[in-house]
C-alpha cells in the first residue's frame, strides 16, 4: 500500500477498457443527432435521349419528344405532344402496348404502357394520351417477340396551348414471376410493392429521362 505524504491513501488508476470508451463515445453522438436512421435510398439511374432501357419484358429506347400539328378529316388540324420510342418485346409471346393509367391507377399486370408511370409536368388530356404501334406504315396496338418496332404516345394539346420545353418520365420495369401460391403458371408483373399488403399497388421507378420537346410539321 502506498501512502502520501500525509498520510492519506493513493488511489489507482482506473483503466477503461479502450473498445467500451470508444462505445460511450459513438452512444453520446449518436444520441446527440436524434438516433440511428435509415440511410435514404439511392435515386432511380437517369438515363440520356437514345439510351436503351432495360425493362425486363422490353428494352425501349426513347428518342424523340415533338410538339406537331396533324391534318384531319374536313380540314381540321390537331395539335400533340408525341412521344417516339423504339420497343423491342424480349418475352416469347405477344405483348400488348396498353394503355397508361390514370395517375395512382396503378397495376401490377399491366401492359407496356402502364410502365410509363409518370410525366414532368404532367399532360393533361381529355381522354387520355393515346398509344399505338407502327410497323411499315401500319397501325396496331401489339408488340410481337423478338421485333423492334415504333411505339408513339401522342398527348392531344390546345391550338394555342404552350407544351414544354422538355418533357421528363418515370419508368418502370417487369419481372417474371409465379401468378400466385396456388397457381403455377408464370407472367410478367411490373416491380413494385404493396403498402401493408392492401393499400394501392405502387410501382418501382426503375429510370428517369428527360426529353427536349422540340417542333415538328406532319
Amino acid at each position: 500500500m502506498t501512502s502520501s505524504p500525509n498520510g492519506a491513501r493513493r488511489r489507482r488508476p482506473v483503466l477503461v477498457p479502450v473498445a467500451l470508451a470508444l462505445a460511450v463515445v459513438v452512444i453520446g453522438v449518436t444520441a446527440a443527432f436524434g438516433g440511428l436512421k435509415d440511410a435514404p435510398d439511392a435515386p432511380p439511374p437517369t438515363v440520356s435521349p437514345g439510351d436503351t432501357i432495360d425493362q425486363g419484358q422490353f428494352r425501349t429506347q426513347f428518342i424523340k419528344a415533338i410538339d406537331i400539328t396533324e391534318k384531319g378529316d374536313f380540314d381540321t388540324t390537331k395539335r400533340y405532344l408525341e412521344l417516339v420510342l423504339k420497343v423491342t418485346n424480349m418475352g416469347k409471346e405477344t405483348a400488348s402496348v396498353g394503355v397508361i393509367p390514370d395517375s395512382g391507377k396503378y397495376s401490377p399486370f399491366g401492359s407496356f404502357a402502364g410502365s410509363l408511370l409518370r410525366t414532368r409536368p404532367e399532360i393533361k388530356t381529355k381522354y387520355g394520351p393515346q398509344v399505338s404501334v407502327l410497323s411499315l406504315g401500319v397501325e396496331s396496338h401489339q408488340l410481337h417477340p423478338g421485333i423492334t418496332t415504333t411505339v408513339v404516345v401522342k398527348y392531344e394539346l390546345e391550338p394555342t396551348a404552350t407544351a414544354p420545353t422538355e418533357i421528363s418520365l418515370d419508368v418502370g420495369s417487369f419481372e417474371y414471376e409465379q401468378l400466385g401460391l396456388l397457381n403455377q403458371g408464370h407472367d410478367w408483373q411490373l416491380v413494385g410493392e404493396r403498402k401493408d399488403d392492401k393499400g394501392p399497388f405502387e410501382p418501382e421507378v426503375a429510370a428517369q429521362i428527360t426529353l427536349p420537346v422540340r417542333k415538328e410539321s406532319s
